[in-house]
């Protein structure tokens, strides 16, 4: 996460002697933003903060990581088309964060606002058959943990919190429609194997950048991706479930659980069960994200640098034939 929302990341070192006072300052524009939010009707908050995100977001640092994962996902765009998707991938940004503001609102008003789909094949959540619930950071992802406190199952939440522990803070209150714990991606293994030694679910996000992880194919480009989830499905035998959360139109919702991610190959290893898992999971996400393009948040690289630069490559030569 960022070290600071209104200053450049080059001056995280310089300015560490003072960190402390700009994050109590920052959290407070934050809070009167998201109290201003929070007030707001749904429809106009959305509206107001797609509009503002979609003008200042593609003149930030984080464009230029935004543009390269789109070059890779959608290739051979003219600049008009690409331009146009980076402009809509901001403006559902401050759509996601208004939903994130109004969780605790969408949640009390369910029954107008979500409906719960189960896919063909899907099994309904119950609190005694634990699984491993998987989403992305594609459409209204902030509403996919909302699976847990509509079926009645306490699901402890993987997520990476703020470097600012001010905002972090205000952020938590508004998980808290979530109704289970939320857990920190550091040391979040752990406790996720704790969670399902005791026969209660998790969930995470399988979307995000990682360090470290196994090679497999995304948008038929090898990224570093995380296996947690197909490896914890199988050690403990239960399973692994993706989940969507779509928007619909008039600020309604519409959450799908799909039927359980297995190995097509019951004689394969256990390795290679893993990545048969994360491959037919990362081919769903892509499907996703393909069906509502400009909804996919998408501000970390995604890809290796070499992998960016020849796509990129690709599209200049592109528009200069």
């Amino acid at each position: 996460m960022a070290h600071y929302y209104l200053l450049p990341r080059r001056f995280s070192a310089t300015l560490r002697c003072v960190r402390p006072l700009i994050w109590r300052l920052e959290s407070w524009l934050v809070a009167l933003i998201l109290c201003v939010l929070r007030l707001l009707p749904l429809s106009l908050a959305s509206r107001l903060a797609g509009w503002c995100f979609e003008r200042i977001g593609p003149h930030t640092p984080r464009a230029q990581k935004v543009r390269q994962n789109l070059a890779v996902a959608f290739p051979g765009q003219n600049p008009f088309e690409a331009e146009r998707l980076l402009r809509n991938t901001f403006r559902y940004v401050g759509v996601a964060m208004v939903e994130l503001v109004q969780l605790p609102q969408i949640w009390r008003r369910r029954e107008q606002r979500i409906e719960f789909v189960l896919e063909p094949g899907a099994v309904t959540p119950a609190a005694e058959l634990p699984c491993v619930f998987v989403t992305a950071h594609v459409g209204a992802w902030q509403l996919a943990p909302l699976v847990g406190p509509n079926f009645g199952v306490t699901i402890p939440i993987i997520h990476a919190p703020e470097e600012n522990p001010y905002v972090d803070r205000l952020f938590r209150r508004m998980r808290s429609a979530w109704g289970g714990p939320l857990v920190v991606s550091d040391g979040g293994v752990r406790e996720a194997m704790r969670s399902l030694n005791q026969g209660h679910s998790i969930g995470l996000a399988i979307d995000t950048r990682l360090d470290s992880g196994a090679a497999l194919p995304f948008f038929g480009e090898d990224a570093l991706t995380n296996t947690v989830p197909a490896r914890l499905a199988l050690r403990y035998g239960c399973d692994m479930v993706p989940v969507l959360a779509e928007r619909l139109p008039n600020e309604r919702y519409r959450i799908r659980i799909f039927p359980p991610v297995r190995p097509r190959a019951d004689s394969m290893g256990a390795n290679d069960q893993v990545k048969d898992m994360i491959v037919q999971l990362n081919q769903r996400v892509e499907r996703w994200i393909q069906a509502r393009p400009g909804e996919w948040f998408c501000m970390k690289q995604r890809w290796p640098k070499a992998t960016i630069a020849r796509y990129c490559a690709e599209d200049r030569d592109g528009q200069l034939s």
